[in-house]
């Protein structure tokens, strides 16, 4: 942590708290990360919030790129000597998550390595739910990965299996609280598992500023000839809804409230035609 500390002290950088600039300082904590990640010469990294570089360094060591993102431009000298495979962005994160996140599906980088900004987290994640890529291995409060396995969205698209936990006074200075670092695993494709609710579950997400009953609709069509190669009637999709006794009132709106995905899990596990 002194090094750390020093290291801010000589830039005349305070750490921001209003940002979660909270900075982890052990190289073994790092190196751990890195190695869970299990990178080699033809991965490419995203890392978002470089810091003052210490988990960058780790990641430059084994991975062919990092992207690494930095919005706090205080940190610039701090980052200037990153080894050349680290492409270094010093700028706000965000659009770029968005553009590569939700409906985005070609690959700059094949995984995703950080330790997120905790404010950050959740929003980013939403980004990850129809991203292709290898392995996200991430940083984040403990109280999170808790909530994303039972979060309706989240856990309809990924797993989160925790790998360790990393103390609060790991970091510099230090968070109220505990964090954890997590390897967020993909759920395998709905069509070969067969899961009716999982794949509705994701298609009124995919589609979530339409009406649910419209999403609800399309999903069953599209489910039901990927799957069988039944040719579903649009009529036949609607009378599936009714049957299923799902909430009128959640069936007219996009799917804001939570209790649509619970819904969708009860009415849709025995659908049959």
């Amino acid at each position: 942590m002194d090094d750390t500390k020093v290291l801010l002290e000589k830039y005349r950088i305070t750490p921001d708290l209003t940002k979660d600039q909270f900075f982890l300082w052990d190289p073994m904590i790092s190196q751990r990360i890195a190695e869970a990640a299990d990178l080699n010469k033809d991965d490419v990294v995203l890392e978002i919030g470089a810091g003052t570089g210490n988990l960058t360094y780790e990641l430059a060591k084994k991975a062919g790129k990092v992207i690494s993102f930095e919005i706090d431009k205080r940190f610039t000298p701090l980052l200037k000597n990153l080894p050349i495979n680290v492409e270094l962005r010093m700028e706000d994160a965000w659009d770029y998550v968005q553009l590569h996140g939700k409906y985005w599906h070609h690959k700059q980088y094949n995984k995703i390595v950080s330790n997120l900004p905790y404010s950050f987290a959740e929003k980013f994640l939403h980004n990850l739910t129809f991203l292709r890529y290898d392995q996200a291995i991430l940083l984040i409060p403990k109280s999170l990965a808790v909530r994303i396995k039972n979060h309706p969205i989240f856990s309809s698209f990924f797993e989160v299996v925790k790998l360790f936990e990393v103390s609060s006074d790991k970091f510099y200075p230090q968070p109220k609280t505990k964090s954890v670092v997590v390897s967020l695993v993909k759920l395998p494709d709905v069509i070969k598992l067969a899961n009716l609710a999982l794949f509705l579950r994701q298609f009124i997400y995919q589609y979530e500023d339409n009406k649910v009953k419209n999403s609800l609709r399309e999903g069953l069509i599209k489910y039901f000839w990927l799957q069988d190669c039944i040719k579903l009637t649009k009529n036949q999709a609607r009378e599936i809804i009714k049957q299923s006794g799902i909430d009128q009132k959640l069936l007219e709106t996009p799917p804001e409230d939570a209790k649509i995905y619970e819904q969708i899990s009860e009415r849709f596990t025995k659908i049959k035609i």
